[in-house]
């Protein structure tokens, strides 16, 4: 005979289950480049976050191959572990009542995947196009998407708790 499990609604137990997991589901990480921290040092009107988007989708009439660096890094097994891991972290916190440690949580997590979108520029498992032989002869080296550094070192993250 199976065991019978009894719910309820009544009862301030579940009200307050309710509203901690409503907590969890506002919260938003997100990792990228931020408009404030877009401008580019000594280059064209092109913006970090503008750059970001043209080699993450490609431009085939400027002869520039997609290189994404967000979404692969985030979704690498191991980077994904690491970010979830964080994640379940902070959903045990909120459920434990301690919104100080779920928020430093949601920042580790923003830090971990923010990490991983920075290695990702020089990670075998990003399987980018090469450079051509005119971009490797301007800039004196074949790794793409890294030139001056800016753009990788704009990538960052922000949590949203509205």
């Amino acid at each position: 005979m199976q065991p019978t499990i009894k719910t309820s609604s009544s009862g301030g137990g579940f009200d307050a289950l309710k509203a901690k997991l409503a907590q969890i589901a506002k919260s938003e990480v997100y990792v990228g480049v931020p408009e404030d921290e877009t401008e580019r040092k000594k280059t064209t009107e092109v913006t970090n976050a503008g750059l970001l988007y043209i080699h993450t989708h490609g431009s085939p009439l400027q002869g520039i191959p997609a290189r994404p660096v967000i979404e692969p890094a985030l979704e690498a097994d191991d980077n994904k572990a690491l970010i979830t891991k964080k994640l379940g972290e902070t959903a045990r916190a909120v459920l434990a009542s301690k919104p100080s440690e779920a928020k430093t949580l949601l920042k580790q997590a923003g830090m971990e995947g923010s990490n991983a979108a920075k290695r990702w520029f020089t990670d075998s498992r990003n399987a980018w196009a090469a450079d051509s032989a005119e971009t490797i002869e301007r800039k004196g080296s074949d790794r793409p998407l890294i030139d001056t550094a800016q753009l990788r070192r704009s990538i960052t993250y922000l949590v949203d708790e509205t």
